[in-house]
């Protein structure tokens, strides 16, 4: 299916394979991907050219894609030129490391003032994410409230301007009203049913069996309404 749309692209808009990104997931399936397409152009096009350009075209995983991003353009996402993408043997050895590292520059007496457990929970944290970690530590501890606060009102702008903050506030104004106010239409459609359903199984006998006995008032509020 992809090595068909990827035809398509080539075909019908005249896309060189230079031009074209096609992701996955694995190694693996990216070098079938880029088998599959490869031999659907053969079959299809028998384009020399196009063909030769699919050794080089961006056929990948969405990481090796990231990657290459970050090494064209690492001066605007602000990451040395020169990093590192470490695999997964590598990343836990590089961390251990580093810890190893940050834990021998603290004072002893500081270790003992915040608790060992305590601080070592703080550096798993800084190291997970040590780009961001860096930019915190930057701005000095004097600021870090005012840094708090700025991305604690952002996150709150962010939600109320969300469409999922107005789906649920039309929610609830439809759906709440005052001591005083008359039941809207949708807690009236959710009243009556249950006040038909009390009525059809509540028993005639005085002493109810338990499972009748435990109606939530606010159902019985309705009933008076």
């Amino acid at each position: 299916m992809l090595a068909e749309r990827y035809l398509h692209h080539v075909r019908k808009h005249e896309l060189s394979p230079l031009a074209i990104v096609a992701v996955t997931f694995t190694e693996k399936a990216a070098a079938e991907l880029r088998s599959r397409i490869r031999q659907t152009l053969i079959e299809k096009l028998n384009d020399e050219k196009l063909i030769a350009e699919i050794e080089a075209a961006q056929i990948s995983t969405m990481h090796s894609l990231a990657g290459r991003i970050c090494r064209d353009f690492y001066d605007i996402a602000g990451i040395p030129a020169d990093f590192v993408i470490l695999d997964e043997l590598e990343s836990p050895l590089w961390a251990s490391e580093k810890f190893d590292e940050a834990l021998g520059q603290i004072d002893v007496e500081i270790s003992d003032d915040l608790g060992f457990k305590w601080l070592v929970g703080v550096l798993n944290e800084l190291l997970r994410d040590p780009l961001a970690s860096e930019k915190a530590l930057s701005l000095g501890a004097e600021n870090w409230r005012k840094a708090i606060d700025q991305a604690r009102s952002d996150a709150i702008a962010a939600l109320v301007d969300s469409d999922v903050w107005s789906d649920a506030a039309n929610i609830l104004t439809d759906c709440c009203g005052g001591v005083a106010v008359a039941l809207s239409s949708s807690r009236l459609s959710f009243a009556v049913p249950w006040r038909w359903r009390r009525s059809r199984l509540a028993p005639t006998t005085k002493r109810r069996p338990a499972a009748y006995r435990r109606w939530p008032r606010r159902f019985i509020r309705f009933e008076n309404t």
